[in-house]
């Protein structure tokens, strides 16, 4: 090997060796940050036991037999799984711009995806620890296990995970064009969504006007697949792929959106909006 290459070589390694650092770093920083708030720790633990007692007390209250409690349980745990990634990721980016904090990052080495990368990880391990929460509640109180539908929750769960990611895409890239007055569709995008979804109810619950807006969301098709899996034990699989097709179309989408956005963030001068 010439020096020239063995110096490229060396080069790279230590480039991410730098890059891991820095998301190892950013994810420290979104974790302190997040454990010092305690609104955080209200959407983090208080608001998964509320959900869990309210949606399994309703399914005792007004079904009959187990199977009601089953699919609310499971419905407001793969809500929580979805909905603690784009909170994580969003609110990762508020929390920057309210301790005005984002010129700083911009002035270092930290590039948008290694940032993007560390909001991820923060998402992951939130989702874990929320989801964790509910299967408890769900397990203690009401005796539903938390793989009630089956293997039809692991592919599930990852396809949900990456559209929460994609929705969490969309979020960034808005709160880079209006600031923190985009703190509105951190909260409200997941439940604008969640009713159409079906996650709690057949899509055909729905009045007649929206079941087609139901039908062409990604996640229909995953709670649908899950919901067969509750009753029959079996995998939809041709559910969970059209669930994946979806997916991979809106993540694809987010992914060019927020691209967008960055190049306007740097060519509008955008950023003065956050001084």
């Amino acid at each position: 090997m010439t020096d020239t290459a063995a110096g490229t070589t060396a080069g790279t390694t230590r480039g991410r060796s730098g890059s891991r650092r820095r998301v190892m770093a950013m994810t420290r920083r979104n974790i302190l940050v997040q454990a010092r708030n305690p609104g955080h720790w209200f959407l983090l633990l208080v608001l998964p036991v509320v959900d869990g007692l309210l949606f399994g007390s309703i399914g005792v209250a007004f079904g009959e037999g187990e199977a009601p409690v089953r699919l609310l349980m499971t419905g407001v745990m793969l809500f929580h799984l979805i909905w603690q990634v784009t909170l994580a990721g969003s609110l990762g980016l508020l929390e920057e711009v309210w301790s005005r904090n984002l010129m700083n990052l911009i002035a270092t080495p930290l590039s948008e995806r290694e940032f993007l990368g560390a909001l991820g990880v923060v998402g992951l391990l939130r989702t874990v620890v929320s989801v964790s929460v509910i299967a408890l509640i769900g397990a203690g109180f009401y005796a539903v296990s938390p793989d009630s539908a089956g293997w039809a929750l692991v592919p599930g769960a990852a396809i949900l995970l990456v559209f929460g990611w994609a929705i969490t895409l969309f979020v960034i890239g808005l709160t880079l064009q209006y600031g923190d007055s985009a703190e509105v569709f951190s909260w409200g995008t997941l439940v604008l969504l969640m009713p159409l979804s079906g996650v709690f109810y057949p899509v055909e619950s729905l009045p007649a006007v929206l079941q087609p807006i139901a039908e062409a969301i990604p996640l229909t098709r995953v709670f649908e697949a899950v919901q067969q899996g509750l009753t029959t034990g079996e995998v939809a699989w041709g559910e969970l792929a059209l669930a994946a097709v979806g997916t991979a179309v809106t993540l694809v989408a987010a992914i060019w959106f927020v691209d967008r956005q960055l190049r306007r963030f740097r060519r509008l001068g955008w950023v003065t909006r956050f001084t």
